[in-house]
């Protein structure tokens, strides 16, 4: 079979549930809602120079009739906030989405049901190493509402969700370094925050887990923020506060009393990893 090209979007939910909650004024629903997931949530490949990737991507359906699926592709960066941006018009230069081929640009789906969607990454013979990254995008036919007492207003109502591809190419590695670990005041509570840069081409993250001890003599684990480090950016984690005292991990009932000591190893993905022993004001 072979495989036409596309265009790729996405967004980075595995699961999204689009309700009419989300609209501000009641309405009445011509469609009944989004709800889908596809698996894996995300794809972390590795190629060379040349090579054709092949994956398959499982589309499910959890409402009670059929679903027919919209399938993209777009180029995404991360914003302010972290939350990724995505760009569905014409690949500019530099994108690898023209090295992407879809299945179909359409999918239906059985009620309760799931099916497979396949998709192949062409990398060109003369690539040079470093990170493809793009998203496929799953949206809905778009459904409509009709506000209450309007006859003839139509407001368009789409689902979508997003799956991130992640191809790294030839030689290209991340270059993990850990800056600095302070206290900072986050939703009103003291939490320490780590400032990590890559310096690499290829992206990573931080796992690994600290513990700790506070002024008031509390024992806690400090998990570091699940997002992704992008090559040549710098990022701010959380390490979120974790408390074991009790047999299960639950966020502390106390705010934590400085100075915080903290002591252990954070992993980075590509292998390295860092000792940290030092104490917070």
């Amino acid at each position: 079979m072979k495989l036409k090209n596309t265009d790729f979007r996405l967004l980075f939910m595995p699961r999204l549930v689009l309700t009419l909650a989300a609209i501000a004024a009641p309405v009445s629903s011509l469609h009944a809602g989004f709800d889908a997931s596809a698996s894996p949530p995300r794809f972390e490949l590795k190629a060379r120079p040349g090579d054709v990737i092949r994956q398959t991507l499982q589309i499910s359906n959890h409402e009670n009739q059929p679903a027919r699926y919209l399938v993209k592709t777009a180029d995404w960066e991360l914003g302010p906030g972290g939350e990724a941006q995505f760009m569905e018009a014409a690949p500019k230069g530099g994108s690898c989405r023209p090295w992407v081929r879809v299945e179909r640009h359409e999918i239906s789906v059985s009620p309760k049901d799931t099916r497979n969607f396949r998709f192949e990454i062409h990398v060109p013979k003369d690539a040079a190493s470093g990170e493809c990254r793009f998203a496929l995008l799953v949206s809905s036919d778009a459904g409509t509402v009709s506000p209450r007492g309007g006859n003839f207003i139509q407001i368009p109502i789409v689902g979508r969700l997003g799956i991130i591809v992640y191809v790294t190419i030839g030689d290209a590695k991340p270059g993990m370094k850990l800056e600095r670990i302070v206290m900072k005041r986050i939703d009103g509570k003291p939490t320490p925050v780590a400032t990590v840069h890559n310096a690499g081409t290829a992206h990573s993250r931080v796992q690994g887990s600290l513990k700790a001890v506070d002024a008031a003599s509390h024992k806690l684990n400090l998990v570091p923020e699940q997002v992704v480090i992008l090559p040549n950016a710098r990022r701010e984690l959380s390490l979120t506060p974790v408390d074991w005292s009790e047999g299960e991990a639950k966020p502390p009932a106390y705010e934590l009393a400085l100075p915080l000591r903290i002591k252990g190893t954070l992993q980075f993905q590509d292998g390295g990893e860092v000792e940290i022993d030092q104490t917070l004001q």
